[in-house]
């Protein structure tokens, strides 16, 4: 419970949030549209390890289209004049396009642990139209996993606040399901993927170890260690916050709350950062992404077209065999 005369706003703290919502939305949406547009128009081979990614562009988009609500939120000093309803959806939105960007994530992971450490699974046999059907199926997943935090109420007793947490004197079944979601889409994936990679990384160390295939194990160890980094870095933080908030929510300390409240928003922003940076993770598995997107700021700059490379197609990645 709030005490009386304690304010949880900050304008630096909230004003930096906004700077940071802004440059996380412009970055997300070029690099992400470059991702879309390199998919679509450059791979002439598409495997399900292709169309995990297209399903994670897809979801990293839907975060950033989300994030210009975020930004005039914070620059309006946490007021929210849409009404509950807009709040529920954009908390909606915000939460599934996170949650399946996760989940895509973590499943080229598992396609990339499959076909490198165990090739002779049939797994690595589904094809195109298999891929497309998991898929699906991932997302209906996620809209049933993140549907319940929509019984959470987000919005202020002013009618004027749409936040993603504050300290609540009673746990409402919505708002402990939304913790309990985004505690296992950080811990789960971030295992799986943390497994899969170094599985991956010490089977290529066993399987290049001739001189003139260590550019494609750097790359590959570049790859992992990118993935891995990146992944804590934008969900390690929110993670440990919310776990120090169950515990001091209900601290009747002003300096405390606002420590709590303020911790939240800038550890919620860094998730989204993670969008931001899976164009990165592109970039640096296969050069489909890296031609890509010369060719599109060579455009810009007005310069010659680049000739594109032969064989250009998902054997170029550094996971490859």
């Amino acid at each position: 419970m709030t005490p009386m005369n304690c304010s949880l706003h900050n304008n630096l703290v909230e004003i930096s949030i906004a700077t940071l919502l802004i440059l996380e939305f412009a970055l997300g949406l070029l690099g992400n549209a470059l991702a879309l547009w390199s998919l679509t128009s450059h791979l002439k081979v598409w495997k399900p390890y292709v169309v995990y990614l297209l399903n994670l562009v897809i979801a990293d988009l839907l975060l950033s289209v989300c994030l210009p609500f975020q930004i005039t939120f914070y620059l309006m000093h946490k007021k929210w004049e849409l009404g509950q309803t807009a709040c529920c959806i954009l908390t909606f939105l915000l939460n599934l396009s996170r949650t399946s960007g996760i989940a895509f994530l973590t499943a080229v992971a598992l396609d990339r642990y499959f076909r490198v450490v165990h090739p002779r699974f049939k797994i690595n046999s589904f094809s195109k139209q298999v891929a497309k059907i998991i898929s699906a199926l991932v997302w209906f997943l996620m809209v049933g996993l993140v549907l319940p935090s929509l019984v959470a109420s987000n919005i202020g007793k002013n009618a004027t606040e749409c936040h993603c947490f504050y300290p609540m004197e009673d746990i409402a079944f919505g708002s402990t399901w939304q913790e309990v979601v985004l505690g296992l889409q950080f811990l789960l994936p971030f295992s799986l993927i943390l497994f899969c990679n170094i599985r991956i990384l010490k089977i290529l160390q066993q399987r290049l170890r001739d001189q003139d295939k260590q550019p494609k194990l750097q790359r590959s160890m570049a790859l992992v260690t990118t993935v891995v980094v990146l992944f804590g870095v934008c969900f390690l933080p929110s993670f440990l916050t919310r776990i120090l908030m169950a515990i001091l929510q209900r601290s009747e300390s002003c300096r405390t709350l606002q420590v709590m409240v303020h911790a939240c928003d800038v550890t919620n922003s860094l998730t989204y950062l993670n969008s931001v940076l899976n164009p990165v993770v592109y970039c640096f598995s296969n050069p489909v992404f890296r031609y890509s997107y010369r060719k599109a700021f060579n455009t810009i700059r007005g310069r010659r077209k680049e000739s594109q490379p032969q064989g250009f197609d998902l054997k170029d990645s550094c996971y490859s065999e």
